[in-house]
């Protein structure tokens, strides 16, 4: 009888454990997925940290001066919004020069 209450009180702290871990877990991804959303700007922040107008920046989409990984739509094919990566856009806009 008694091993029988000694691994169940084992089962409970194993339990207790898993649930905290998770918890940890949990709190540790939401906080990248937060830092990752920082670091993706919006058009107009984008411009306002290059210097450049909304044209400006979509012509250098279209000449392939920024492209790549920098740019998500997070819109859809018909009305795109696009996202720049704050690193990624501003090295490849200094590499342009």
């Amino acid at each position: 009888m008694n091993i029988y209450i000694m691994e169940f009180s084992t089962e409970q702290q194993l339990f207790l454990a898993i649930r905290s871990l998770d918890t940890k877990l949990d709190s540790v991804l939401r906080r990248l997925n937060s830092e990752e959303q920082a670091e993706w700007l919006d058009t107009k922040d984008t411009c306002s940290m290059l210097g450049c107008t909304d044209r400006h920046l979509r012509n250098l989409m279209a000449e392939g001066t920024i492209a790549g990984d920098c740019i998500r739509n997070v819109g859809t094919i018909k009305r795109a919004r696009y996202k720049f990566h704050r690193s990624k856009v501003m090295s490849q806009y200094l590499k342009r020069v």
